[in-house]
């Protein structure tokens, strides 16, 4: 017997949305002891039950957005089985991490097991007896990572119609965290070839915490039809926020080593010494010192040590432990964890969410004090921030780190996010899904892969000429060859991809070079393409030289650059700083108001770096010049600033691009002036001619086949901002 719908927890929708489940998932709901359903749940399911519109769903992390989507999915299937309709997979649910397919497969077990409706999971780390299973009798929700449903098209193309034929549902988790990257380009795809194999339109849904703009992420779920995508999204997700940032101090130069002073480290240890916390770091080598600081503070209180590191180069069964512990409410534990946590992995409520050093974007903060402040709860976040305790260059007194965790709070507090740059071409991913195409279908015309591809798949701004040139590109790099009937197939080299298994990720994992002087390694970096012979790199508390770069040892030779205007600080491979928290920078330096959230040590940094500010007299200029040197502070991103540095470059000028701001050393201020006024009014090469001046263009995993055009217009897709430059070289040549 059917219950009544348990009351309702908003007032915007049909009161009898619970009524249009299926009898089984109402019984379900029941069992938790929901006394409701939540405003977004109930606002799914009319669109979700109705299967003819794509739905994007916006909440916060433990929002109930996995029960929004499957309650009503579910409740299709259920009716469906009932009618004895369906013989194949039904929904696809497409996740970033394994961990999350893991985390979901344990959630809809239960449901899914109540409606008798069958929920696979696929990656990696499944037996191979799971996963034929599935193959023999295809059925119900399949839980897949991009790369693990590549595979499948690859190795078992002429199945995939098969096992997809009776598809209704494309479900994406996490939507955010694909979307402007080549992974989501590679996502679109295979969207796009799951309706090919179903061979109708399949209904697309996707979920997320953290959206920028919810139009643009509609048009990446359904490119060329955003405006039609139904978007629900919970206004009802406000929380309490607990929220300090910590100014610290210490002698970066005297320890390279140092990332936190000791009365840093010991705040830290009593604010998770207990409970159960999160504390996010920028990279795996600082997860494992911060572990090993924290336990050797509980060794010598000589208490059980509750801290466990999580990072990609853990193995599963660590990882699974520390995720473990974290749920585990019998005994306090603490995660010292990289992004691998930021996503929405179910480890249970977390009583403190921390942040060691500058968040790397304003999208992942929000991620990350999602983890925090659930049931009710207030969330906590703590943010450290250590600076050098005796700059001795104005640049150091800038406080600049501090600076930029504060613009970025404030954008927080303001709910703006990056927004995803939907506008590139990515053609190292149009790469890899040309040779995806021709296994899974054992050959095609050009013609076939344009339409399936472009024409009305996920590269729509690629266009015919363009794509035929990328053909004749893998052609003679033996990717692709052509039969006499004009049939395409795998080359000898594009044989060779396909065979290796990293073949089906669109993205190539970062290798680490080491840093290296006469003396020995200092430590690794990944490599950045602007790493070359004679370029400054701060590293290690100090400004170093780049005497060699080494690929085949992935080493970097350097020595100690002297009077360089560059202050220390990593120079690696970081998400790109986006336009605005360069602009919110300027902002705060500007300002005389102190945040409430900013104990007494952060609010006297922020003091000191706007005095430099205006002691540097940069309220009114862009330029400074400091011992010979100049630096330049164009206040936009990293794009507009590797844009500078290559302008300078094409004008006969060395710059340096460090975080914030242009060091041009030995070269005054004048000089640069009227460089920037001779670029202003100079016949400036187009963003595709310049970036053919840059040595090494290669940014992305297959862009070593796309031939020089074709590699220099993705680069200039990618990297460059002319029109950002040319403003803040018309500003610095009003100077001159």
């Amino acid at each position: 017997m059917t219950r009544p719908s348990p009351p309702s927890g908003s007032n915007t929708t049909a009161p009898d949305a619970f009524s249009l489940l299926h009898r089984d998932v109402q019984r379900w709901v029941w069992e938790q002891r929901w006394t409701s359903l939540r405003p977004i749940q109930e606002q799914a399911i009319q669109p979700i039950i109705s299967g003819n519109v794509d739905v994007l769903l916006a909440a916060a992390t433990a929002g109930g957005k996995t029960e929004a989507v499957f309650l009503p999915v579910c409740s299709v299937l259920a009716r469906d089985a009932d009618h004895g309709e369906a013989t194949g997979i039904q929904a696809v649910c497409l996740s970033p991490l394994k961990a999350l397919i893991n985390d979901q497969h344990a959630r809809l077990t239960a449901l899914c097991a109540r409606i008798k409706v069958p929920v696979t999971a696929w990656h990696g780390d499944i037996g191979v007896t799971q996963k034929d299973r599935l193959r023999g009798d295809p059925a119900g929700i399949l839980l897949i990572t991009p790369e693990s449903l590549e595979a499948m098209f690859v190795r078992r193309g002429s199945t995939v119609s098969q096992l997809f034929r009776d598809l209704r549902y494309i479900v994406v988790d996490e939507l955010h965290s694909f979307l402007g990257t080549a992974r989501g380009a590679q996502l679109r795809s295979l969207m796009n070839r799951l309706e090919h194999a179903a061979g109708r339109r399949v209904s697309r849904i996707g979920m997320s915490a953290t959206l920028a703009d919810l139009r643009a992420a509609a048009e990446f779920l359904r490119p060329g039809h955003g405006e039609q995508v139904v978007v629900v999204e919970d206004q009802h997700g406000g929380k309490e926020l607990l929220l300090q940032l910590r100014g610290y101090v210490a002698d970066m130069r005297s320890d390279p080593g140092t990332s936190m002073s000791p009365d840093a480290l010991a705040h830290l240890y009593q604010v998770v010494r207990t409970g159960h916390n999160m504390v996010f770091v920028n990279s795996r080598g600082a997860v494992e010192s911060c572990v090993s600081a924290l336990s050797a503070l509980a060794r010598q209180e000589r208490l059980p040590n509750p801290f466990f590191p999580h990072h990609g180069s853990l193995s599963a069964e660590l990882r699974t432990h520390a995720e473990q512990r974290l749920k585990n409410r019998s005994a306090p534990a603490t995660v010292v964890c990289t992004s691998t946590l930021e996503l929405g992995i179910d480890v249970g409520w977390v009583d403190t969410v921390v942040q060691l050093g500058v968040p790397p974007s304003v999208a992942g903060l929000r991620q990350r004090l999602g983890r925090s402040g659930r049931g009710g709860a207030a969330a906590k976040l703590y943010l450290y921030i250590t600076e050098q305790a005796h700059p001795d260059m104005p640049v150091d007194r800038l406080r600049l780190d501090l600076v930029q965790t504060v613009a970025m709070v404030e954008l927080l507090l303001s709910r703006w996010y990056e927004p995803p740059n939907l506008d590139t071409p990515h053609l190292s991913t149009l790469v890899q899904q040309i040779l995806s195409v021709l296994a899974q279908h054992g050959g095609a015309h050009a013609l076939r892969l344009y339409r399936e591809l472009c024409a009305t798949g996920a590269f729509p701004g690629v266009d015919e000429h363009t794509f035929a040139s990328l053909l004749r590109s893998l052609g003679e790099h033996q990717l692709i060859s052509q039969e006499r009937s004009g049939l395409l197939l795998p080359g000898k080299i594009g044989e060779a991809l396909l065979n290796h298994y990293a073949f089906y990720s669109a993205f190539d994992v970062a290798e680490e070079y080491a840093i290296a002087t006469v003396d020995g390694d200092m430590g690794t970096m990944p490599l950045s393409p602007s790493v070359d012979a004679g370029a400054l790199l701060a590293f290690a508390g100090r400004t170093w030289q780049v005497v060699e770069v080494k690929p085949d040892e992935r080493r970097i030779l350097v020595t100690p650059a002297r009077g360089s205007a560059v202050p220390p600080g990593f120079m690696g491979s970081a998400a790109p700083v986006h336009d605005r928290i360069r602009q919110r920078m300027r902002e705060v330096y500007l300002d005389t108001e102190v945040p409430r959230y900013l104990d007494e040590a952060a609010a006297i940094l922020l003091d000191e770096g706007r005095s430099a500010f205006r002691a540097m007299g940069l309220a009114d200029t862009d330029v400074y010049e400091y011992n010979g040197d100049t630096l330049l502070f164009p206040w936009r991103g990293d794009r507009t600033a590797e844009t500078l540095r290559h302008l300078f470059q094409w004008a006969g000028m060395k710059a340096v691009h460090v975080g914030a701001f242009l060091a041009v050393p030995g070269t005054p201020a004048d000089s640069v002036r009227a460089t920037a006024a001779h670029l202003v009014a100079a016949d400036l090469p187009d963003p595709v001619e310049l970036a053919r001046r840059v040595a090494d263009q290669r940014r992305h995993k297959y862009d070593r086949y796309l031939g020089e055009e074709l590699l220099s217009r993705s680069y200039a897709a990618h990297a460059l901002d002319l029109d950002g430059a040319l403003e803040f070289l018309s500003r610095v040549a009003a100077d001159h």
